[in-house]
């Protein structure tokens, strides 16, 4: 498993997007940048992404497990790993769809996706303060809705 300097270190070094990638360029140049930003405040992101999600989809918490540390821990490494490997979107792919396929057997929603990343777009927000954007929120909300996307479909 990555530690959070790892997941820093591919971040800061992840090559160029490719062509293939289904992401922009510069979404994913602010996607980069949007995260580095909130990475030094980790522990309080995903706190408060957890009360967030806590408060607009009570009916999430059963699916995360009872160690709310563990699952801090595993969003933003999570969240991290996605961001390096924007430009290489196909490799996660198989992965995206195994927790998929996981979470699908779990009574996981694509109204549960929805969630998650309407808590995690509110708490970047709030986060970043001024330096949220217009395209940060385009940015977030595309790769969340990409990500659940995959993971939805997978079967």
């Amino acid at each position: 498993m990555a530690d959070a300097a790892q997941v820093n270190e591919a971040v800061e070094s992840a090559r160029e997007p490719q062509a293939t990638s289904p992401v922009s360029a510069e979404n994913i140049r602010v996607l980069r940048e949007t995260y580095l930003a909130v990475e030094p405040a980790s522990d309080l992101v995903a706190t408060l992404f957890f009360r967030r999600l806590d408060e607009i989809a009570p009916e999430v918490r059963p699916f995360l497990g009872e160690d709310i540390n563990e699952q801090r821990k595993q969003l933003l490494i999570s969240l991290g790993l996605a961001v390096a490997a924007l430009d290489r979107f196909d490799d996660i792919i198989p992965a995206l769809k195994l927790l998929g396929s996981k979470y699908r057997t779990m009574g996981v929603t694509e109204l549960h996706y929805g969630a998650v990343g309407e808590a995690l777009i509110w708490t970047l927000k709030q986060s970043l303060g001024s330096k949220w954007s217009a395209d940060a929120e385009d940015a977030w909300t595309g790769m969340c809705t990409l990500i659940g996307e995959v993971m939805t479909a997978a079967k």
